[in-house]
């Protein structure tokens, strides 16, 4: 196997909380040494490509924006993509749930968003009409938020979910994810959600244009199974399994087919051979 471009997951691969993922620097720095890009994706919607960038600059990974493709702008890419003329001539609203980089992605695409704080001050005066919500993990996301985003999909806007991950890794455990935010809207509106980001194949379709690669020619790096992995085999892309994130050998050995990956390594310095710097 020998790859063109890497699609490249960050938590439990490139670093886990404020540390670097044991090899994760020098197995990155090989690819691009070789000539290989390495494109950053993640279904973490809170941040900016921006701030991401600058974490991986303080680990040791000098990268910029560019680099970074959150689900945040596959979620803006989409609503772009298939409502054209609000990107075009303002021709509507859109409501962001989440933290700071679901209107920073929104805005990348020229489209027009509000907060739900912003629909509820407008109640009085001037209500504002959502065409779309589109909704991400955010860390401040309260009652009041999934509240605004129920009543204006529950009046017809359209629904964009960043991911459905139902819990998020952090230092004490794992906590309530964009899913089980999800969840809640779900139950009050009887809607299902457009979701975007990993395993779903619009996040891997925006990261192969990113790259301008075709499927067969970039490796998807992950430690899941059910979202790195198994989104890279349904789209056709060869994918690894690094093993310093949540998924263990055994894990692997004993996956389902859909969800097994091409290769596992203990770290990512062991696919060097993929871009002959081995």
């Amino acid at each position: 196997m020998r790859v063109r471009g890497v699609l490249c997951d960050l938590d439990g691969v490139v670093y886990r909380a404020h540390q670097p993922c044991p090899g994760a620097v020098e197995g990155i720095s090989a690819a691009r040494a070789s000539g290989v890009p390495v494109l950053f994706m993640t279904n973490n919607a809170s941040r900016t490509p921006g701030d991401v960038a600058r974490q991986l600059t303080g680990l040791g990974l000098p990268a910029t924006a560019d680099e970074v493709l959150t689900a945040s702008q596959v979620a803006a890419a989409l609503v772009a993509s298939e409502y054209p003329s609000m990107a075009t001539d303002g021709g509507g609203t859109v409501l962001a749930v989440g933290g700071p980089g679901v209107g920073t992605a929104l805005e990348e695409h020229g489209l027009r968003w509000v907060d739900t704080a912003a629909v509820r001050a407008g109640l009085a005066s001037r209500p504002v009409q959502v065409d779309v919500v589109v909704q991400g993990y955010g860390p401040d996301v309260a009652v009041a938020d999934l509240t605004e985003a129920a009543y204006a999909v529950a009046a017809g806007a359209a629904w964009v979910a960043t991911n459905d991950d139902a819990t998020l890794p952090t230092e004490r455990g794992l906590a309530p994810g964009n899913g089980s935010l999800l969840a809640a809207v779900r139950h009050a509106t009887g809607a299902e959600p457009r979701v975007v980001g990993k395993p779903h194949a619009y996040a891997y379709q925006e990261g192969l244009a990113r790259l301008g690669l075709a499927p067969h020619e970039c490796l998807m790096i992950g430690d899941r199974l059910d979202t790195d992995i198994a989104g890279a085999r349904a789209l056709g892309l060869p994918s690894a399994l690094v093993l310093t994130g949540v998924t263990t050998r055994e894990d692997a050995r004993s996956a389902p087919e859909s969800m097994r990956p091409d290769l596992t390594v203990d770290s990512l310095v062991e696919l060097a051979h993929l871009w002959g710097a081995a």
